[in-house]
Order: structure tokens, then sequence, then C-alpha cells
């Protein structure tokens, strides 16, 4: 989440209904004291590298909406679970077989004695 879900309230939600942590950068305010209890520990919990990997799932999904469109044609719950997962299925053979024809390729432009 980005700076705008920084609330008590959602770090409250997030650690003790949900029990996870929720990796939201503190907004800078005015006020040099952070209160609540589960923001302080945010102040010293948040770990910047983990953050910035939201940035490659968000590409991710932002790739995955481009090339087989945003919607979800089943109606029922767990076949749009595995529409999502086929999806990802299909993505993921369609990238693999894109890396191992770049290599063939490579491999056969080579010269055999240099």
């Amino acid at each position: 989440m980005d700076k705008g879900y920084d609330s008590e309230e959602i770090h409250s939600l997030a650690r003790d209904k949900l029990g996870s942590i929720a990796m939201i950068p503190l907004r800078h305010r005015k006020r040099k004291k952070i209160k609540g209890k589960y923001r302080r520990k945010m102040a010293w919990e948040f770990d910047e590298e983990l953050y910035h990997n939201r940035n490659l799932v968000e590409t991710m999904f932002s790739v995955l909406k481009r090339k087989y469109g945003e919607e979800i044609r089943a109606k029922k719950y767990w076949n749009q679970v595995k529409e999502v997962k086929f999806k990802l299925l299909v993505h993921n053979l369609d990238r693999y077989i894109r890396v191992i024809f770049i290599v063939q390729m490579r491999i056969s432009t080579e010269p055999i004695f240099q």
C-alpha cells in the first residue's frame, strides 16, 4: 500500500484481524511524534527493499491485463480462480518459449571456430 493508507486503523486491522504486517510507508507530518502503537512499530520495522518489490508486482498485473484483458468471464468464484491461474500459466509458458527460442537462435548463429 502507499502512503494514502497510512492510518492507525489500517495498521491495526492488518495486525489484529488479518494476522499480517502491512508494509505502508509512514506519511511525514508536521508533528514530529508518531501517534499510534502500530504506526510506531512500522517506523522501526519498515523494509524499504521489500516495499519496492511492489513495483514489480504492479508491473506484472499491468502486463497480464494488457495481454489477456481485464475481465474474467467465469461466474463462480472457484472458476474465476482457475481462470486467473490459467492466464498466469499461459503467460509463463509464453515467456519460457520465447527465452528458449532466443537462446536457440543465438546458439545457431555463433561461429563454430573462432
